[in-house]
């Protein structure tokens, strides 16, 4: 059954407008028409009046009608006194039992030749129930798909998600998460490809969610909390347990434990430290950790991954990783495909979202998902022009557009404001933790904004992109990109243990010798965390950008570069290599005495 309302309501700028049709979507309802100063709209069932009662409270100026009759819902608005509710006779029955009701007795609407009995709706009689919030982003359940993984977990309890770019594998993990609410404890991380490889990123980021960080504002209140968790497990050894986690958050400012080890055995102190904790967090409930886009880790993460899914082999742990790719670094682990989700499913999404049938060419469901989005907010662009009196047009209607066109057009409508914000956030990086970014205050607000759009979701206490798809194309429309860059690497400079960031940010705005400068650093930062893999690749990458860039690079750097490799490599006891590069040291020496 179908009841429609009517909000008789003057002169509301668009962002009202646009927070009372979140608020109706919100409580699954929708608007179907404007005219002028009236929001038309309809829900499947009474439970809409309940969003009438939150708009009445936000807009106390506001009239509404309510009836299973769009005409007399709307009349019934215009009839009404500012903030009052009319209901038709038919509704009055039904909620009788939940609201207090003063009959009006036989009165005329405008448009119909005969009295109606006109009641209005007071204060409830029992507590409102509102309906469960509809899912800002609409999906196709995959409940079948997800107890396929769990049998599959029985017989590997590490399975790599396979599934195309745009296949929905986030939209699967967080329903994932959702079934496992009270049956695991679950560890989510993701590797993205834009600024790819941070060094240990994604172990740091699950570290974090174990010892429950994201409150903490000061390192004293973080180590406070590292060191309750440890004695809440029962940990024999909390001393080094707690020193170990401090260095490998970077929250200790003594001199650090790790570097008191052998480079080769730091990672395998890391890694024991963490598998006591997740063994003993898994003695009192199941524990998943879930890793994305693993075709991106680095190459140290994914080194101690490995060694941590071996510690923990006999224990209730199991370990879900994803990417587009069959095949990546994660040795012993069971492919799992994620099954496409058809075009008849795909199609029947859009028909329950907005409404209209349409036949897809092939596609995928973050296509969909881009195009609802899109649908969605060109219609209420449209509906608030008819609100306006602004458009003698009688329908609205959508072409499913390719991929880019989609997404380009949703930016195109954004104000120039939150344009230029959604954009130099995609310059900044595919995760927003707004302590350690440049946002103005008024600004962070509006990262709400971008959630209820759909460009951005909230997790735990930063903000990331929803796709990589979305984050490039943003990216690709950003302006003054190399200057922006610039900006960042100079934020991110100042900010400690931020080398990596300011490295990439100074190669992105071709700022070469700096770039050299904070590769270096980030390869010594890795190397003191016992990330020697991530350490050589900053090496040979700031190597690669002397070579390339000659008026960028001194020859100083360039002997301190070949001398921290020799360094590392003989640390390793991997002395033919180290030799090679002292060779070099020595060579470039001579070069320095002739002149």
């Amino acid at each position: 059954m179908t009841f429609h309302f009517g909000i008789n309501i003057q002169k509301l700028p668009q962002d009202q407008f646009l927070d009372i049709a979140d608020t109706v979507e919100r409580s699954w309802g929708r608007i179907d028409a404007g005219e002028v100063d009236m929001i038309a709209g309809s829900g499947k069932d009474s439970t809409i009046l309940s969003c009438l009662l939150k708009i009445r409270e936000k807009y106390p100026e506001a009239r509404f009608g309510f009836s299973q009759h769009v005409a007399l819902a709307k009349g019934l608005s215009k009839i009404a006194e500012k903030g009052e509710i009319l209901i038709s006779e038919e509704v009055e029955k039904i909620v009788i039992d939940d609201f207090k009701v003063t009959c009006l007795g036989m009165l005329s609407i405008q448009g119909m030749t005969n009295e109606i009995l006109v009641c209005r709706l007071e204060a409830p009689l029992k507590e409102i129930k509102y309906p469960d919030p509809k899912p800002l982003v609409p999906h196709i359940s995959r409940r079948n798909q997800i107890e396929s993984l769990e049998h599959h977990l029985t017989v590997s309890k590490a399975l790599l998600v396979v599934c195309p770019t745009g296949g929905g594998k986030t939209v699967f993990i967080d329903e994932l998460i959702e079934y496992w609410r009270d049956k695991r404890v679950t560890y989510r991380t993701a590797c993205p490809s834009y600024m790819r490889g941070v060094t240990f990123q994604p172990i740091t980021d699950l570290v974090g969610q174990m010892f429950e960080l994201d409150g903490a504002s000061s390192i004293e209140e973080k180590q406070k909390q590292v060191e309750q968790k440890l004695k809440d497990l029962n940990v024999a050894d909390i001393a080094t347990l707690y020193l170990t986690i401090l260095d490998l958050l970077s929250l200790s400012d003594e001199e650090s434990i790790l570097a008191k080890i052998a480079l080769k055995a730091r990672v395998e102190v890391l890694t024991d430290t963490i598998a006591e904790v997740i063994k003993r967090r898994s003695w009192q409930m199941p524990v998943a950790v879930i890793a994305e886009d693993v075709e991106n880790m680095d190459a140290s993460s994914t080194a101690f991954m490995r060694q941590l899914m071996t510690k923990l082999i006999d224990e209730n742990v199991c370990f879900v990783f994803c990417s587009y790719l069959s095949h990546t670094n994660l040795s012993g682990v069971q492919e799992f495909a994620l099954s496409e989700i058809g075009k008849d499913d795909l199609s029947r999404l859009i028909e329950e979202t907005v409404g209209e049938s349409m036949v897809l060419p092939p596609t995928t469901p973050f296509h969909v998902l881009q195009y609802i989005s899109l649908y969605n907010e060109e219609k209420l662009s449209f509906l608030y022009r008819q609100y306006r009196g602004e458009t003698s047009i009688a329908g609205f209607a959508l072409s499913y557009h390719n991929l880019k066109t989609i997404i380009r057009r949703r930016i195109e409508i954004l104000p120039e404001d939150k344009k230029n914000l959604i954009t130099n956030l995609a310059i900044a990086g595919m995760r927003i933790l707004t302590s350690e970014f440049p946002l103005e205050r008024e600004n962070i607000t509006l990262l709400d904004h971008f959630v209820k759009l759909g460009y951005l979701k909230q997790q735990r206490d930063h903000y990331v992109f929803t796709s990589p798809i979305l984050h490039e194309e943003l990216y690709e429309l950003a302006a003054n990109k190399k200057n922006m860059h610039l900006r960042f690497a100079d934020y991110y400079a100042r900010l400690a243990g931020h080398e990596e960031h300011a490295a990439f940010h100074c190669r992105m705005g071709e700022n070469f010798r700096k770039a050299i400068e904070h590769l270096t650093n980030s390869a010594r930062h890795a190397a003191r965390k016992g990330a020697y893999e991530s350490s050589i690749e900053y090496y040979n990458q700031a190597l690669e950008l002397c070579q390339r860039k000659r008026d960028a690079a001194e020859l100083e750097l360039v002997i301190a570069l070949n001398e921290g490799l020799a360094d590392l490599y003989r640390s390793l006891g991997e002395e033919d290599k180290a030799l090679k590069y002292y060779k070099v040291v020595l060579d470039s020496y001579k070069e320095i005495l002739k002149e």
